[in-house]
Order: C-alpha cells, then sequence, then structure tokens
C-alpha cells in the first residue's frame, strides 16, 4: 500500500505542492463530514443506523431490546358471611397480582453491499498526485485510497473526534473528552416506560456531523479537468453538496468498510452508549369491600425502580469486512 499526497497549487511559491500530513488530516476531516451529512439525510447510505428499516438492499437487524411495562393488578374472594377465624376476608389472599408486558423493539443498519473501487469514476474525477517522476490520476486501488486518507476517516470515527458515527444517551453526549461537537439528535432509540406506559427515560440516537471548533480552511486540491485539458482547482471543504474528492474517489473504500454496531447485553467492541429497562420493584395492596358479595385487593407497582431487562449496550463490534 501506498499513500499518495494529493497536490494544491501554492499561490505564494507559484507551484504545485503536496499536502503535509497536517493539511491531509483536515481533508480527512472534510471526508467525514461529507459522510456525517449523508448519514444524516440519507438512509440508504451504507453505515445508515436508526430504529426503522431503511430502504433499498442491504438493510439487517442489529439486536434487540425490551421494554417491559409493569401494570397492576387485583384478586378477589366472595364474602362467606363467616365470622370464625378473624376479620373479613377470612381465608389467604394470593399474592403480587401485577404483571409486566414486555415489548420487543429491533434496530437496524444500512449494511448495503457496495463495489470496488471504480477507477472510471477515478479517472474522471481526475484528482492528481505526484508518483516519481509524474503528476498520476489516483491512488486508484482501493488499498491505496485507504492507506491514503481512507482509514484515517474510519480510525478517527471509531476512536478519534467521532465525525461520522453514532452514540446513544439520554442528552447530547458532550461530556466526555474529545467528543464535544456538533451532535445531531436523530430521534428516540429506546423508551423506557415503567407503570402506566409513563416514560421513565427516553434514549436518544446521536450522530456526530462536525466538530465544534473546525479545522483552518486548506488549500483547493487540484485535477485534471478531461473536458477542457487543463489543472482545475476544487474545493477541499465541500460538505454538503457533491464532491469529486467523495463521490468519484473515496466513497466506496469508506462504504466497504464503514463501522457496524450492534445492541447487545453484551459490553464489547468500542461502547458507544448504555441503556435500561426499568420496573418498580414492589406493590402496594388495598383491600376494598364487601361490594356485591365479593372483596378486592388491588396490587399497584410501587417502591424503589430496578432493572427489568439488559442492561443494553449499544457497541461497534469494528469494521464492516467487504
Amino acid at each position: 500500500m501506498t499513500q499518495y499526497r494529493h497536490l494544491y497549487w501554492d499561490s505564494g511559491n507559484k507551484d504545485l505542492r503536496q499536502f503535509s500530513d497536517t493539511e491531509l488530516e483536515v481533508l480527512s476531516y472534510y471526508l467525514r463530514k461529507r459522510y456525517a451529512t449523508l448519514l444524516n439525510t440519507v438512509d440508504t447510505t451504507p453505515g445508515w443506523t436508526g430504529t426503522t428499516q431503511p430502504g433499498g438492499a442491504g438493510s439487517a437487524g442489529i439486536g434487540s431490546a425490551n421494554n417491559g411495562v409493569r401494570s397492576s393488578g387485583s384478586h378477589t374472594e366472595t364474602d362467606d358471611n363467616t365470622p370464625t377465624g378473624g376479620s373479613e376476608p377470612d381465608t389467604t389472599f394470593s399474592s403480587d397480582q401485577t404483571t409486566i408486558t414486555n415489548t420487543q423493539y429491533t434496530r437496524y443498519q444500512n449494511i448495503n453491499h457496495v463495489n470496488n473501487t471504480n477507477p472510471t469514476e477515478i479517472n474522471t474525477a481526475g484528482i492528481l498526485v505526484w508518483s516519481s517522476p509524474d503528476l498520476k490520476i489516483g491512488p486508484i486501488d482501493e488499498t491505496d485510497i485507504l492507506d491514503t486518507l481512507g482509514t484515517h476517516c474510519l480510525t478517527q470515527m471509531q476512536s478519534g473526534d467521532e465525525v461520522g458515527s453514532y452514540r446513544v444517551s439520554v442528552s447530547a453526549p458532550n461530556t466526555a473528552s474529545g467528543i464535544t461537537g456538533g451532535w445531531v439528535d436523530k430521534g428516540s432509540f429506546f423508551v423506557d416506560s415503567i407503570y402506566g406506559n409513563a416514560s421513565y427515560n427516553d434514549y436518544r440516537l446521536w450522530l456526530k456531523t462536525a466538530n465544534t471548533t473546525e479545522p483552518t480552511t486548506p488549500d483547493n486540491y487540484i485535477r485534471w479537468d478531461t473536458s477542457n485539458g487543463e489543472i482545475q482547482l476544487e474545493d477541499s471543504t465541500i460538505w454538503s453538496a457533491a464532491s469529486y474528492l467523495w463521490d468519484e474517489h473515496y466513497h466506496r473504500g469508506i462504504y466497504r468498510k464503514h463501522m457496524l454496531y450492534n445492541v447487545s447485553t453484551t459490553n464489547s467492541g468500542t461502547h458507544r452508549g448504555s441503556f435500561y429497562d426499568k420496573k418498580y420493584a414492589s406493590t402496594t395492596d388495598v383491600l376494598s369491600g364487601p361490594s356485591g358479595g365479593v372483596y378486592t385487593r388491588t396490587y399497584t407497582p410501587s417502591g424503589s425502580i430496578v432493572d427489568n431487562n439488559g442492561p443494553y449496550y449499544f457497541v461497534s463490534p469494528g469494521l464492516r469486512t467487504p
């Protein structure tokens, strides 16, 4: 594998130069930002994750979680009008009559298979690199594309600034060191309900689309424009619209190796959030009657809140294997 350094026009020195390590990291950031924008807007984007099955081919369930809701219950006993044996009712009532209804929710990810890097697209984009002793269009081979910028993007999503990746939490995950920034609320991921369907906690799915402080804008990269036979300058920071650097060059490699996510009861892989299904630990019972010759004892969930199912973990087991 070879790390190819893209070229830019140095207007001060009036010559072509290779991007430095720092400048390549800036290009990587804007590639991640472009990917995050697509995750935020298009559910068929490989790596998209959510609560509904996305359109198109390649979607898969990534795990399920149960929300248990405890409901009140009651028990009755006929009044036998026999005063012996103590006060009415004069037999033993059943214990806890509450019930728990578990509803299972499955979460999904688009893991659509993307074809290998397309040299035709790359040649059309015409992005230039220096490969001694010539200027060349490329890199062409997917392993070189990943080595140049693709792997850096994926590593940053997993364990760096996390732009282009997901977390699950009640509020925006801006407190952890290194992950502050533009987290977009993608809606409820798991609503934990307790007695009476009252919401105890609403765990949200968050997508990081940007850093709070963005890197300095890099120089425009250059490409060979086949339509007019000359070198063309292209914006290195395009993220909200089409970009040669992304759409004809890097997207396939990143799509084919995007982060995977699971909902699991085992906290393995890269931890991206925890959520819990809770219930009341005990009951309060009230005896009433007799009414119409019947005693009723009603059991209502009460007391402390404890785990019912789970805890559940939102984790990444790693990168997709093409």
